[in-house]
């Protein structure tokens, strides 16, 4: 086991290292070369549309051909994706095809290495390690991404924006090279008969899974409009806090990890320690929200004092790493069956791509015509405004005041 304990570490953090090369400047080089806020956050929506229904065959493809062969495709086919954007000037319909791209690789990646680890220790009767396993990729991965991540912004983003996106591809293109030796280790799913078209029943699957979940179903609903909140500075934070010509985008995205690690850690070593009922749950996801969205207009209301911007958008960061930590708990905690569990998860991943494309088209409107702080402010008032009242009026039914 230690040996594909090694493996998977090996591939998962340079796949992860490639990506975080070019995520730190990706908008800024969009924006660089002439698209406008509406146009870079149609490449987003064209990224969640094709990723979400891109999901269920990536995770069928994996299944059948194995996991290792899947994630050398994905890389090569995101490095594509990248060189179409990195070498292509102002053109929409390239545009577009970088982001189908990108979204069909990221799908392909997404949970891959997990899967192909899980189903050697399912072989090798070794799942109690599991979690270890996860939590030592974590500890070694999160500050080689932070260094890759500032390497491909502050160095290479200065020297030239195009940059940070070829090196990500090459280094995507590599990493998938180095896997092929490696599929001797590969495996499928242990079931000797897997039926692509077994999902024509899903209908009738989320159909019946929502009638015996509705609690769940209400959480998933009163939840979703907390991603409106976050869905301006999550996407355009880079532009936002660009000062002057110099790419500053690696020190803070470095930051950002960094709050975040240190809300989740305060919160474990605080928070966690206490049994928390329904009602202390719901009642934190409020509190979270609520100053996710003053800290957001504060970030707007002191952008003349640039630093002073900068520190109320990493407390903004803690606020919201709570918050999703919470969030993912609670509606874990509120599925009541195990055969549920994967149809409800997907039922709300799909509701908030849904939210996230109309988010996003609403925010690059109200960007290119009123100012980012304006669409920030007026997203954040109304996630807010929607969330708050939902929770008053759905509180009974999620048992508030149990």
């Amino acid at each position: 086991m230690k040996k594909y304990k090694y493996i998977y570490y090996y591939i998962s953090i340079l796949y992860t290292v490639g990506v975080s090369l070019w995520s730190g400047t990706i908008y800024l080089f969009m924006r660089h070369i002439g698209y406008n806020y509406s146009q870079i956050n149609l490449f987003l929506s064209i990224f969640w549309i094709v990723t979400f229904f891109a999901e269920v065959p990536s995770g069928y493809i994996a299944d059948k051909f194995g996991y290792l062969k899947t994630i050398t495709v994905s890389g090569i086919i995101r490095a594509v994706g990248l060189l179409v954007l990195a070498f292509s000037p102002f053109n929409l319909f390239y545009m577009t095809l970088s982001g189908i791209l990108t979204a069909i690789g990221d799908s392909l990646q997404s949970g891959t290495m997990d899967s192909w680890i899980a189903n050697k220790s399912a072989i090798g009767h070794t799942k109690n390690e599991l979690g270890s396993i996860y939590s030592g990729y974590r500890i070694i991965a999160t500050p080689i991404t932070m260094l890759a991540t500032f390497v491909g912004a502050n160095i290479l983003g200065n020297i030239n924006l195009q940059l940070p996106l070829i090196a990500g591809a090459i280094f995507l293109i590599v990493t998938s090279l180095t896997v092929i030796p490696m599929f001797k280790y590969d495996s499928q799913n242990l079931q000797s008969k897997i039926n692509i078209w077994s999902g024509i029943n899903i209908v009738s699957d989320v159909k019946e899974a929502v009638k015996h979940e509705k609690k769940t179903l209400a959480i998933v609903l009163l939840l979703l409009p907390i991603a409106i909140i976050s869905s301006g500075p999550l996407d355009q934070w880079q532009i936002y806090f660009q000062h002057g010509k110099h790419v500053n985008s690696g020190t803070i995205s470095v930051f950002m990890t960094l709050s975040g690690m240190l809300a989740i850690t305060i919160y474990n070593r605080v928070v966690s320690k206490k049994q928390l009922n329904n009602k202390n749950q719901l009642d934190l996801i409020v509190m979270s929200s609520i100053m996710m969205t003053v800290t957001i207009w504060l970030v707007v209301v002191t952008r003349s004092s640039y630093y002073a911007s900068l520190v109320l958008f990493m407390v903004h960061t803690m606020f919201g790493s709570v918050e999703n930590l919470i969030a993912g708990v609670v509606l874990q905690s509120a599925i009541e069956t195990e055969n549920r569990r994967a149809t409800i998860i997907s039922v709300s991943n799909a509701l908030d791509a849904g939210i996230e494309v109309i988010a996003l088209a609403a925010n690059g409107f109200l960007s290119d015509h009123y100012g980012i702080g304006f669409a920030w402010n007026s997203l954040a008032a109304v996630g807010l405004a929607i969330f708050v009242l939902g929770f008053i009026v759905s509180k009974r039914r999620l048992g508030v005041g149990k």
